[in-house]
């Protein structure tokens, strides 16, 4: 499998605030289970700080075929932060199909309409899910809301 590529990363951080990773998770993949999406699906995953022999942190990793949002959730000294990347992957067998030249022909050199509405709907979608996931914990901890527009 090949290294994702980081498409798009946001942050919001909370001074002098604990809270629970593990609640924040789980109300957020709540939330977007109530959506039905298709073909999303969450899991919390872990990954290393940086090397293989460094601790690990998790993350709520939100899939949708090659798309997924990682979205980590922590203390730093007394302060919080909720952190959002979108990423992109490839499988291994497509990278391999596309290197040989009698197979390339087995993968499509362009998304359909249908994969670009798809792809669309999933970054917009959980991008606005995330920040108002966010909003919510301003709100209910008394920090200044920021001059965002959020979808219901």
């Amino acid at each position: 499998m090949s290294k994702p590529v980081t498409h798009s990363h946001s942050y919001q951080h909370f001074e002098d605030l604990q809270l629970s990773a593990k609640d924040f998770y789980a109300a957020l993949e709540a939330r977007i289970a109530s959506y039905q999406f298709p073909d999303v699906e969450c899991r919390v995953v872990e990954r290393h700080e940086d090397s293989i022999l460094s601790s690990k942190r998790q993350y709520l990793q939100i899939e949708h075929h090659y798309l997924s949002y990682l979205v980590c959730a922590a203390p730093f000294g007394r302060s919080f932060f909720i952190s959002w990347y979108l990423e992109q992957s490839e499988d291994g067998f497509t990278l391999a199909l596309r290197k040989i030249p009698i197979l390339r022909w087995l993968v499509p050199s362009e998304k359909t309409y249908y994969q670009i509405d798809s792809e669309l709907m999933f970054k917009n979608s959980i991008e606005n899910i995330v920040k108002a996931a966010v909003h919510k914990l301003m709100v209910e901890h008394g920090y200044r809301q920021p001059d965002i527009e959020l979808a219901e």
